[in-house]
Order: C-alpha cells, then sequence, then structure tokens
C-alpha cells in the first residue's frame, strides 16, 4: 500500500512539474470571463494613447520565397519610429545594415518634415503602415472568445483564450474584412488588463489592398509578442508572418517578414528615459 501510494505521489508530482515546465497553470479558479473581456476592451483606447508617449527602434527583414520555398531575396530595413498627433512617423535610417548615404538620407529627412507639416495644417496623408499592422481593439470587438484556462508567459499570469470569427462582426472599411478570417490564441496579462501575445491563422484567402497587390493564402501564419516595459505597459517585442500569395499574372512567392522593436524611450516634458526588455 505504501508502495502504491508513493507511485501516485510521484506521478502526481511530475504532472504537476510538466504542467510548470510547459507554461501551463491552469489549476486556478478563473475569474469572470466576460468581466474580463470587457476590462481589457475598455482599457485599449486608453492603451492606444498611451503608446503615444514612446519612441523605439524597429527593425524589419523580409525574405522572399519562390514557389518551391527556396529563399531569392532578403531585405532588411531599420527605422527609428515617433508619434506625432496620433500618427506613427517611421525614419528610415539603414538598409541592410549599412546607413543610408548622404542623398538618400536628405530626402528621407524632407518626407519627415513634410508629413508633420501635413499633419500640424489638420490634413490626414494616407498612411501606407495602416493596414500592415493589427490592432487589438478591432479584434476584441470582431472576435468569439472561448476555452479560457491559465498560463506562464514571460515568468507572468496570463489568462489565454482561443479566438474565431464573430458572425456578429461588421466590417466598418475593407481592412477590417481581415479580421473575419482570423483564427488563433490570445495570451492576456492578468493583473494589467493588457494583451501580450497573439497567434493566428487565416482561415481563408485574403485580398490585400483588395486584390491590387495580391492574394495573401488561406493557412498564413501570424505571431505578435509583448514585453512589459516601464513597469506599466506591455509593447511589441516582436512579429513574423509567413504566409504564400499570388501576384497579378498568377505568379506565385512565398514572404517572411520578421520585425524587432527595441530601444523604447519614453518621453515626458523634462525626461526621456530608455528601456531594455526585462531579462527572462
Amino acid at each position: 500500500m505504501t508502495t502504491k501510494r508513493s507511485r501516485v505521489v510521484f506521478h502526481t508530482f511530475l504532472f504537476i512539474a510538466f504542467c510548470f515546465s510547459t507554461g501551463v497553470v491552469s489549476a486556478q479558479d478563473l475569474p469572470d470571463i466576460s468581466a474580463l473581456l470587457a476590462k481589457v476592451r475598455d482599457h485599449q483606447d486608453a492603451l492606444d494613447r498611451m503608446r503615444e508617449n514612446y519612441a523605439y527602434t524597429q527593425t524589419a527583414t523580409t525574405d522572399q520565397m519562390d514557389k518551391h520555398g527556396k529563399q531569392n531575396k532578403q531585405e532588411s530595413k531599420k527605422y527609428e519610429v515617433t508619434f506625432y498627433r496620433h500618427r506613427a512617423i517611421q525614419r528610415l535610417t539603414e538598409i541592410d545594415g549599412k546607413p543610408l548615404p548622404g542623398d538618400q538620407a536628405e530626402r528621407e529627412n524632407k518626407r519627415v518634415e513634410k508629413l508633420i507639416r501635413e499633419l500640424e495644417a489638420g490634413e490626414h496623408p494616407a498612411d501606407p503602415e495602416e493596414n500592415r499592422h493589427m490592432k487589438i481593439g478591432t479584434l476584441l470587438r470582431a472576435a468569439k472568445f472561448s476555452k479560457p484556462r491559465r498560463e506562464q508567459y514571460r515568468n507572468r499570469n496570463a489568462i489565454v483564450f482561443d479566438f474565431s470569427p464573430d458572425p456578429a462582426f461588421k466590417p466598418a472599411n475593407s481592412d477590417e474584412t481581415f479580421y473575419t478570417a482570423m483564427a488563433g490564441t490570445m495570451w492576456v496579462n492578468e493583473a494589467d488588463l493588457q494583451v501580450s501575445r497573439i497567434e493566428f491563422n487565416l482561415q481563408k484567402d485574403f485580398k490585400v489592398g483588395g486584390g491590387v497587390f495580391f492574394d495573401m493564402k488561406k493557412g498564413a501564419h501570424f505571431v505578435n509578442e509583448q514585453d512589459r516595459f516601464f513597469d506599466e505597459i506591455w509593447l511589441p517585442a516582436s512579429r513574423q508572418v509567413t504566409f504564400e500569395a499570388r501576384a497579378i499574372l498568377f505568379y506565385s512567392f512565398g514572404i517572411r517578414e520578421t520585425d524587432q522593436f527595441t530601444d523604447y524611450r519614453k518621453f515626458n516634458v523634462t525626461t526621456e528615459e530608455s528601456a531594455k526588455p526585462p531579462a527572462h
């Protein structure tokens, strides 16, 4: 009997150790899920405004593959990003690890100066990056959430949900139709009521730019990871998308895009701070 009891205790210990080693911590009672998601939704607009108090460096790497999956091109660009009047201002500083040559740097500076003047004048110039970034606020409106459970993410307690398109969601524009094709998993930091990670796949083909640019094929995979900065806010740490596409004249290709977000700086009237992600 003692031997049998010892085996039960031993196997129970192994199971608990496995759960913690894999990040699954689901034994605790879950909070009221509807109330939690409502708080996250209500919190999101304020968070979007808070993010405009930060500047950062963005390194974007694009690998292009042929229809057989063989890489045939890679390009890397580095940007310094700030916000002005609710608009992200990207200033290109490097291409493929090399600083912009003088004439190109001057053109880039003039482009940014012109954009700032237009914003100061109350104009709303088109943003070519607008439809390339997933908006968490839109996802929270567009999805149905299910299967809540507890996990650890970046050594902090998280509530994890699966999500799928909500048939009741009505896209306000062509960009929002993207959210009707998404299904995946979302991690919410329980203490901060902030989304810390999103991973999803496209459930159907999606016409980028209404089909003017290319068709992104079903199965495209997206991962957006955030980290906690300044002991107050979760900001993008990395983003990766891998997809197959078909362009005009039935040209097929594959793309893997990776963005790294580093060197966050917080601005206020008198100070500028710098932050690095905490050690994990």
